[in-house]
């Protein structure tokens, strides 16, 4: 089972959006961000509703995927696991 972790964009602190580094995937087209420490990158996208959030594989290990969720929580950054 593959699952994605959600964020909104407007929910990450300021300091982290400005030190974040952007890539525009030639291949995908996709918009790319990572922020400092964060153990993922993720793909900036929209809503239909037109609200700009961040998608991120929600990993298979257990490790790895405490480890993006304790960033998330540590940054106060709400996000939501969808199968």
């Amino acid at each position: 089972m593959s699952a994605h972790a959600y964020i909104q964009y407007a929910d990450v602190p300021e300091q982290l959006i400005d030190s974040a580094l952007r890539h525009h995937d030639t291949v995908t087209g996709a918009q790319l961000i990572a922020f400092d420490d964060c153990p993922f990158s993720g793909e900036i996208s929209e809503t239909s509703g037109g609200v700009k959030q961040i998608e991120y594989s929600w990993p298979n290990s257990l490790d790895l995927r405490h480890a993006l969720g304790d960033w998330f929580t540590h940054h106060g950054i709400a996000f939501v696991v969808v199968p």
